[in-house]
């Protein structure tokens, strides 16, 4: 009996590993979902506003943070947060395509960083 439950163990762990990432690469995003491109725009644009906030640069009271930093990336992208949160519902579902649009908001804010830091002048290379 137990080399038939090893050989029926085995067969499923195949099928269910081997299965994933073809249905991942193959998945068509519903059109009631935002895009990849889009998501990963709301995503860097809630990257840089939890950013701004936390930098406190104008040095606000904790209780007007909100009127000094009144950027919200669902208005400024005319997405609706049933849309945000759908979206998130479904990449979570898939987390291949998941990781893959974290991979792009990444490498969107290193090239911001990288666009930030060469624009600045260090006063001491002259």
């Amino acid at each position: 009996m137990k080399p038939i439950l090893n050989t029926v163990l085995v067969f499923a762990t195949l099928i269910l590993t081997s299965c994933g990432s073809r249905e991942e690469a193959e998945l068509t995003v519903p059109s009631n979902i935002l895009s990849e491109e889009k998501f990963t725009k709301l995503i860097v644009d809630f990257s840089l506003a939890e950013s701004a906030s936390n930098l406190n640069v104008k040095n606000f009271p904790a209780e007007k943070m909100d009127s000094a930093y009144a950027f919200d990336p669902l208005e400024e992208n005319k997405v609706s947060k049933a849309q945000y949160d759908s979206a998130v519902s479904f990449y979570s579902k898939h987390p291949i395509i998941y990781k893959k649009i974290y991979e792009n908001v990444l490498a969107t804010l290193s090239k911001m960083q990288l666009r930030n830091d060469s624009s600045k002048v260090d006063p001491n290379s002259k």
